[in-house]
């Protein structure tokens, strides 16, 4: 079976061997026929993912997913009955957790709430400077996901974390008590979205969308 590697030998964004969508549980309670199922669903995403970091997204078609992959197209259809978009949403899903778990890691290693607010803008912006797949996540991606689910994946954790920071630096008095965590954390993710988006698109300069929200987040400190 093929490794799926880019070619210049690194997995696109780093993703080869992340779970995705429709595991029957964690690894030490599946049967072997489980975990052979959740490999190959594994297999098929890295392979999409490969297809559209080296390809672009008209290229993903499930014929090509069963090229690149090895694995014959009546078993692509057999994981993923719902074909082409059925695959894409694993994908998508699997790209926004994997922004989780970067940002998370960024957030833990932040010495202040500024470093934590910083750090969430760097995981989105990375990801989005991830030339085709990062245009797939921020542009794409969100036309077909049909229930929103998967597309809440990122956000979704980005709003909680961000506003967790916030309400914690205001009982240390270092932002003003007047912000309304969650409120403000829902306006900061979603300027966040539009700053990526057009990153992804090649309008807009990551480094200097990074500042300005950095200043941006300056402004919600205690006078």
């Amino acid at each position: 079976m093929n490794t799926r590697r880019t070619e210049n030998g690194a997995d696109p964004a780093g993703l080869v061997g992340t779970a995705v969508p429709g595991s029957s549980g964690t690894p030490d309670t599946q049967s072997l026929r489980e975990r052979r199922q959740d490999r190959t669903r594994r297999d098929l995403v890295d392979a999409v993912l490969q297809i559209i970091a080296e390809r672009g997204l008209g290229d993903a078609t499930m014929e090509r997913v069963s090229a690149v992959s090895g694995i014959s197209r009546g078993t692509v259809y057999a994981h993923f009955p719902g074909g082409r978009d059925a695959l894409l949403r694993d994908a998508y899903a699997r790209l926004g957790r994997e922004l989780v778990e970067r940002t998370q890691l960024a957030v833990s290693a932040a010495g202040d709430w500024r470093g934590r607010l910083a750090a969430h803008a760097r995981a989105m912006f990375d990801l989005a400077a991830d030339a085709r797949v990062g245009h797939f996540y921020n542009v794409s991606g969100p036309t077909l996901v049909v229930d929103g689910s998967e597309r809440g994946i990122g956000s979704g954790a980005s709003v909680t974390m961000i506003s967790e920071t916030l309400a914690e630096a205001q009982l240390g008095g270092e932002v003003d008590a007047a912000v309304d965590p969650h409120a403000t954390a829902l306006l900061l993710v979603g300027a966040l979205r539009e700053a990526a988006i057009g990153i992804a698109s090649g309008v807009s300069d990551a480094e200097t969308l990074f500042t300005s929200f950095v200043r941006l987040a300056d402004g919600l400190a205690r006078r």
